[in-house]
């Protein structure tokens, strides 16, 4: 498929753009040879801003506007002035083998190519206005005759500035050991990989030690990839660098150790929790991304079916009760908690939360944060909170017996309680507060609804094609592809991303959930005060309507979202 069908596709499929003004955008292209994205903005049927925006969401792509401070100038000078200003673009930062530039067309393949084989390197693109670009040229380019040259700000400089000073420092104590990691080669090598992993939307961060290299890692829409290589002679400084930015003990290496980090980059905090634990090649640290000021997705948008969508608001509606989001670490049930939170906000309710880190700030709520340093813990805090005159509350995880009693009496005394439990699936939830200590009768007195969730990769819209059921092979797959072919009438019909620049050659850009809303009907209410078995209480609760997680995500796969090999790999068959 060309560009411009898959942009007249963006902006056709969801009615963004009238045809009759596309197909007009698409006759001046033939007439001055110019692109259809130059088309639209030329023959005013869009606003720049508004078509980038848009092609943002669709693409999955970051829409910056860029300042002198997103500038690394020595990276910006391996693309002459000339060839930026002619095609607007311009470099921006270089990671590894990975160089992030700024575009106004996403679109412009050609000049993509060009920039990837003046550098050699892999591009990353950011969308931005003309007009900022233009206004950076002169800045960028003027700046660099004056620049010392001296000043490593490209990988490979890092690095070799890097060694150089561990080697005149080898055998130092820890004192000096602080001051290499403050030595501007390590902070400017640690600051490009936080900037780049929030540029990628990165949730995790890996430092890996292995036994003759460092291994960086970023975990993008769940699945992990490996970004750079730093040589092994630079781990101490760069784990000794996170550890200070993070106030941990860098003279402890044994033990493990957990912080947090804030940076403030473009206006914006974004706090990084930080772990260690010491391996057999050396220290590994782990910084979870949490980006604050990031929007999460509305209750519309999450991924529920209509009817499941319908049965959840009513759920959390209610005047009182529990509703419980389970699923395992990284399904996105903290998100799905806050979308909820955010749907039934109004300055009507005092709504307070207890949060195991806090995630995002939401505007009209209290938000208060476990700090076991100083006693507050879920146990300590809800205890407070419930002598906060709340309506909701919502409680990050049910981990004890603790929890879940003060909970269940917070909702049987007339307040409507969140929570989140690491559960396989909705009945299973079930399961698990029995075995807690909660008794049956309480859980079928207290409780109004268990979503079941897993999130799953979706498929790039610009590289998406139709392909047939015989790419999949072994036993988990070809079973959802017989499942598939049960459920519809004729040829099934799949879809897959070929990969692509937007991509990162993946083939899927975002992420959707799939879901299962399970309702406590009188039959499932008997069958809980019975202690009956996960699966005996599932098939009552799917006889009763519940869509189970595998279902909704073979509907995903037959509606083009995502793939059998995204289904098989976050369910259990």
């Amino acid at each position: 498929m060309s560009t411009t069908k898959n942009l007249v596709s963006i902006l056709t499929d969801a009615d963004f753009i009238e045809k009759a003004k596309v197909d007009k955008a698409l006759a001046h292209c033939d007439d001055t040879g110019i692109s259809l994205f130059d088309s639209l903005i030329d023959q005013n049927v869009i606003e720049e801003e508004q078509l980038l925006t848009h092609l943002s969401k669709e693409l999955d792509i970051p829409f910056e506007k860029i300042d002198r401070t997103t500038i690394d100038f020595r990276v910006a000078s391996i693309i002459p002035e000339a060839f930026a200003r002619d095609n607007f673009v311009l470099p921006l930062f270089q990671l590894g083998n990975i160089l992030t530039i700024a575009i106004t067309n996403p679109f412009d393949f050609h000049t993509i190519e060009e920039v990837e084989m003046i550098t050699g390197l892999d591009v990353s693109p950011i969308l931005s206005l003309k007009e900022s670009l233009s206004s950076l040229y002169e800045f960028t380019y003027s700046y660099q005759d004056t620049k010392e040259p001296e000043d490593p700000t490209t990988m490979s400089s890092l690095f070799e500035m890097g060694m150089k000073i561990m080697e005149e420092r080898s055998g130092e104590g820890d004192d000096e050991m602080v001051d290499l990691a403050q030595e501007a080669p390590i902070a400017k090598l640690v600051d490009t990989i936080i900037k780049q992993a929030i540029s990628e939307k990165a949730s995790d961060i890996h430092i890996e030690p292995e036994e003759t290299l460092l291994k960086v890692r970023f975990r993008i829409d769940g699945i992990l990839k490996d970004v750079m290589n730093p040589p092994k002679s630079l781990e101490s400084a760069i784990i000794s660098r996170l550890k200070i930015l993070s106030n941990l003990d860098i003279t402890e290496t044994r033990k493990p150790q957990d912080g947090r980090i804030t940076v403030n980059i473009k206006d914006r905090d974004i706090d990084f929790r930080v772990s260690t634990v010491r391996t057999i090649s050396g220290e590994k640290m782990v910084l979870r991304v949490l980006d604050k000021s990031g929007a999460f997705v509305s209750l519309e948008r999450i991924g529920l079916t209509e009817n499941d969508f319908q049965m959840l608001t009513a759920m959390i509606s209610s005047a009182s009760g529990i509703l419980i989001v389970c699923g395992p670490t990284g399904s996105g049930k903290t998100s799905s908690l806050y979308s909820c939170l955010s749907k039934i906000n109004s300055p009507e309710k005092n709504i307070i939360t207890i949060e195991d880190p806090v995630e995002f700030n939401l505007a009209g709520i209290n938000q208060i944060p476990v700090n076991t340093k100083i006693g507050v813990d879920f146990v300590t805090g809800l205890s407070a909170i419930v002598r906060q005159d709340p309506d909701i509350i919502m409680i990050g995880e049910i981990r004890d017996i603790k929890t879940a009693d003060i909970a269940i009496q917070a909702a049987l005394t007339g307040h409507m309680v969140f929570s989140t439990l690491h559960t396989r699936d909705a009945a299973g939830t079930i399961t698990r507060l029995i075995n807690m200590g909660v008794q049956p009768f309480l859980i079928t007195s207290s409780v109004v609804g268990i979503i079941g969730q897993r999130l799953v990769r979706t498929i790039c819209p610009n590289c998406k094609k139709t392909t047939d059921a015989s790419i999949y092979t072994g036993y988990k797959k070809t079973q959802l592809v017989k499942s598939l072919e049960e459920m519809v009438e004729g040829k099934l019909k799949l879809h897959i991303g070929e990969g692509c620049k937007f991509c990162d050659e993946t083939g899927y850009k975002g992420r959707t959930g799939i879901f299962e809303v399970m309702g406590l009907n009188e039959e499932v209410r008997a069958l809980i005060l019975q202690k009956s078995s996960t699966e005996i209480i599932q098939k009552a609760a799917s006889k009763a309507g519940m869509t189970t997680m595998k279902h909704d995500g073979l509907q995903k796969i037959l509606s083009g979202i995502t793939t059998v090999d995204e289904i098989a790999r976050v369910i259990d068959l």
